[in-house]
């Protein structure tokens, strides 16, 4: 079990064990930080050299931290700040990166559930049926889409948004639901104007759709479900709920137009 020591106390001392729910990791200046939710004390420090400072961050429901940024994705361990594995996303520039993993458990809803019309239109609850399932790192940047395998880091497929401009997309996953008629779990893409729907295991598509044609904004989007948006109010914050680097890029172009 690993341990952290208080605010007064010297930081080769390590005095107190702590847990994976004790953690609260930030991300600044292009470095990692894990610190107890306790009192605020460090846990561990790690670097990830991103010349901009926006390192994007996820903590898997397996102890890892997956850290986006400059073109990368790097995963964690959660305990230690050791680093796992590294993919340097070959060809996809040196822009933010937006990422999500799928969870390693997922819903196991009964076909014929009375009470499916009731519940269809609520998150799912925490102590329902669970299977284990494959977790796959899901990255997004310049337009495109990179996944992961989650242990290994090796890619499994790449997506090129269509019409999808180069802005960095917004992705949220959704669990399989039967009962829904989504039998697998989905990943939803946000980029531009478009919206894409695809098979977050094998990368094929389900459906596209260009929800806007409005000539004038930055071509920003986010988005949310009922079961997205209560996985991250209990977990992580991220640039759909926060949209830190979004307001620094509109900021950087009216300082561009006034100095030109």
């Amino acid at each position: 079990m690993p341990f952290w020591r208080t605010s007064s106390e010297k930081e080769s001392i390590p005095v107190k064990p702590f847990e994976l729910e004790d953690i609260l990791v930030c991300s600044t200046h292009g470095k990692l930080y894990a610190i107890h939710k306790n009192d605020g004390s460090r846990l561990w420090k790690a670097d990830f050299d991103s010349p901009s400072g926006v390192v994007s961050l996820f903590v898997t429901d397996s102890g890892k931290l997956l850290a986006g940024g400059y073109g990368e994705t790097h995963c964690f361990n959660l305990l230690t700040g050791e680093k796992i594995w590294q993919n340097d996303m070959p060809k996809f520039g040196l822009e933010s990166v937006s990422l999500v993993c799928t969870p390693s458990r997922t819903l196991q809803t009964s076909a014929h559930s009375q009470n499916y019309h009731k519940s269809q239109h609520l998150p799912p609850h925490y102590n329902e049926a669970t299977g284990e399932d494959k977790q796959i790192v899901i990255t997004c940047t310049q337009g495109e889409v990179m996944t992961m395998d989650a242990e290994t880091g090796e890619t499994l497929w790449k997506y090129d948004c269509p019409k999808g401009q180069d802005h960095i997309p917004t992705a949220i996953v959704e669990p399989s639901n039967w009962e829904a008629g989504r039998p697998s779990q989905l990943v939803y893409i946000g980029a531009g104007k478009m919206i894409y729907c695809l098979n977050a295991k094998t990368g094929n598509v389900i459906w596209t759709e260009k929800i806007s044609s409005s000539h004038f904004g930055f071509n920003f989007m986010t988005l949310a479900t009922s079961w997205s948006s209560r996985m991250a109010a209990e977990t992580h914050s991220a640039f759909t709920q926060c949209p830190v680097a979004q307001t620094r890029e509109i900021k950087v172009v009216y300082e561009r137009k006034i100095i030109s």
